[in-house]
C-alpha cells in the first residue's frame, strides 16, 4: 500500500449508501477494546486478552466487546460501532472484528474471573462490513481513547494494512521449542498449524503443565510416534492422557472428573522443558529426566503427578 488511507475513507465507502437507506442519522462510533488485568477471588491476577478470546472463538469474546462502558464513553441505543481488538502491541496495530447497530442496553454477562456481572448491549452486527473482519488492520492516535466518534476524530485513524489471507487462517510462525508457553486457548489454535505439527511432531520431551489458579505443576514426557504433539493433542482434548496403562494420569483425570474440562481449557498452560531427537537413547533420556524433573519441582507432592 504506497501511502496510509484514512479509515473513515474506508467506512464511507462501505457504508454511505447503508447509512442512507437502512441507518439515517445514526452515530458512528470507532471502538478500540484493549485487554486487562482482573483480579479474582483468591487475590491473584488475571490477564483477560481479547486476542486469546478472539482466536479460541471464545463465547464471551463478543459480551465483552459490546460492553456498554460508563460516561462518555458509553453505548447508546442506536449507535453503530465498528469494533477493533489490538493485535501487536509493539506496532500498535487493530484488528477490525465486526461492525453492530446498538439495539437496546439490557444484556447481562458474569466476568470469569472477578464472578461479578457486566452490562452489555444486544446489538445486530452488520454484515455489509463483513467483507473486512479479520482482515482490515489500522493504526490508532497514540492516547488513551478507545472510543472515537464523527468524521474528525476518525480520519485520524489510518489504515495500515489490508490482509490477504484472514488473520484467523495465518499460522502463527513456531517460537522455537525453549519459547513454548501457551495457555489451553492458545495452544488449541496454535495445534493446528503446520508449523507448530512439525515440530512437535519430531521430538520426543519433558513439558510441564501449569494450573494458573493453583500454582499446582504436572510433569510428563511424550515419547511415542507422535512425539509432543501427540500427547498435547490428547490433554486438549480430554484434558488428561489414559493412554499409558502402567501411568496413567490419576490426578488429572479426578481434576476433570471433578470440575470439568472446562477447569483444564480456563486455567491450564503448557510449556517444553526439554527435547530429545526420537530414538530409543532419546527416549530413555526423556523418561531420566521427566523423573528429575518431578523431584525438582516438588509435583508427588505439591503437584498432579502420581507417580
Amino acid at each position: 500500500m504506497p501511502s496510509k488511507i484514512s479509515l473513515i475513507n474506508v467506512i464511507r465507502e462501505l457504508s454511505e449508501e447503508v447509512f442512507a437507506t437502512k441507518y439515517p442519522g445514526m452515530r458512528r462510533n470507532i471502538r478500540f477494546n484493549t485487554s486487562w488485568w482482573d483480579i479474582n477471588s483468591e487475590g491473584k491476577q488475571v490477564y483477560q486478552d481479547f486476542v486469546t478470546m478472539y482466536k479460541a472463538q471464545d463465547k464471551d469474546f463478543e459480551p465483552w466487546i459490546l460492553s456498554v462502558g460508563a460516561n462518555k464513553k458509553r453505548l447508546k441505543p442506536n449507535d453503530v460501532v465498528f469494533q477493533f481488538i489490538k493485535i501487536s502491541e509493539s506496532q500498535n496495530r487493530w484488528l477490525f472484528v465486526g461492525a453492530y447497530l446498538i439495539l437496546d442496553l439490557n444484556k447481562v454477562a458474569t466476568n470469569k474471573v472477578t464472578m461479578e456481572n457486566f452490562i452489555y448491549a444486544n446489538a445486530k452486527r452488520l454484515t455489509g462490513f463483513d467483507v473486512f473482519i479479520d482482515r482490515l488492520i489500522v493504526e490508532k492516535p497514540v492516547n488513551r481513547s478507545f472510543i472515537y466518534t464523527g468524521s474528525v476524530a476518525i480520519d485520524s485513524i489510518k489504515v495500515s494494512s489490508i490482509l490477504e489471507q484472514p488473520y484467523l487462517s495465518a499460522e502463527e510462525e513456531f517460537p522455537g521449542y525453549e519459547n513454548v508457553c501457551k495457555d489451553y486457548k492458545s495452544l488449541l489454535h496454535c495445534i493446528k498449524d503446520s508449523a507448530w505439527q512439525d515440530a512437535l511432531s519430531n521430538v520426543y520431551g519433558v513439558y510441564v503443565l501449569t494450573d494458573t489458579k493453583t500454582g499446582k505443576l504436572y510433569v510428563g514426557s511424550a515419547t511415542g510416534a507422535n512425539g509432543i504433539y501427540g500427547r498435547w493433542n490428547t490433554y486438549l482434548a480430554k484434558g488428561y492422557d489414559d493412554s499409558d496403562k502402567e501411568y496413567p494420569n490419576k490426578k488429572l483425570k479426578e481434576l476433570v472428573k471433578e470440575k470439568g474440562i472446562k477447569y483444564i481449557q480456563d486455567n491450564f498452560q503448557y510449556s517444553i522443558l526439554e527435547i530429545f531427537p526420537k530414538t530409543d537413547i532419546g527416549c530413555d533420556k526423556a523418561l531420566e529426566r521427566e523423573s528429575y524433573w518431578k523431584n525438582v519441582f516438588k509435583t508427588r507432592m505439591f503437584g498432579y503427578n502420581d507417580n
